[in-house]
């Protein structure tokens, strides 16, 4: 994100948003997860699925259309 010719408006927008200014690894439901080490340990306790399906996503599969088969 550094690079890029407009990093000091997406580090505030970053900091607003997560209130850090560090880049996370993961945004899940607008919450940061910051560390590769929490991601795997959101996953090992099976925290991880619980986050992405509250925040409304799926894992492994998709959401049937009504009146499909």
């Amino acid at each position: 994100m550094d690079l890029r010719e407009d990093a000091e408006i997406l580090t505030l927008i970053l900091k607003r948003l997560t209130s850090s200014p560090d880049l996370p690894v993961l945004l899940v439901g607008g919450k940061p997860i910051f560390s590769v080490e929490e991601v795997r340990e959101l996953e090992k306790s099976g925290e991880l699925q619980k986050i992405i399906t509250a925040a409304g996503s799926l894992i492994n599969g998709s959401k049937r259309k009504k009146n499909r088969k």
